[in-house]
């Protein structure tokens, strides 16, 4: 008798597992979901750029950085926009909210999205609306090395955002510094 319960409960679980198949999306709807969510992603700076450490060519940099960009932007359509100095944690933060505005991570301000970057300190408390910039005293400028384990973990790198961009390598990797173009050694271990 018990053999037979089973037995019953193995075929009701294959049933329902082939049941289940049938409800997954097609590839192709994977596909077009996938596609839209890439469109969907913030228009702010990329963190695709060619930074070596700085004291190189300063390609993508200066008087010509327009062009640049742009032809950077057209070959690297797929790659997730982030502002540079954040964390992928905040990822979702970054982005406007319903209202087109940007909150302060603290909670204690609400501004227009534009406002983020624009080298002024509109959140005074925490400068999370000035992560690229050295605008705020009290921001913080995540360096794109992370030191983490393979699960992970690990400290958040980070230097004070008014050391962004002022001759001296704060990072071990160096991408504190994208203006000033010091030589920069990647010490990152």
């Amino acid at each position: 008798m018990l053999m037979l319960f089973i037995f019953l409960v193995g075929i009701s679980f294959i049933a329902y597992q082939a049941f289940s198949l049938n409800q997954l999306p097609s590839v192709q709807q994977l596909r077009r979901k996938h596609k839209q969510m890439m469109q969907s992603l913030g228009s702010k700076q990329r963190d695709v750029d060619d930074f070596d450490g700085g004291g190189g060519d300063g390609v993508g940099f200066g008087a010509g950085a327009g062009v640049n960009a742009a032809i950077t932007a057209t070959q690297d359509a797929d790659a997730i926009k982030i502002i540079r100095g954040t964390r992928l944690f905040d990822y979702d933060a970054y982005k406007p909210n319903y209202r087109g505005n940007f909150k302060c991570l603290d909670g204690s301000k609400e501004i227009p999205f534009d406002h983020v970057n624009d080298n002024y300190c509109d959140c005074e408390t925490d400068g999370s609306d000035e992560p690229s910039t050295n605008a705020c005293a009290f921001g913080r400028f995540y360096c794109k090395y992370q030191k983490r384990h393979f699960t992970g973990r690990g400290l958040d790198v980070w230097v004070w955002t008014s050391r962004v961009n002022d001759n001296v390598c704060d990072c071990c990797d160096g991408s504190d510094e994208w203006t000033t173009h010091p030589k920069c050694q990647n010490s990152c271990a």
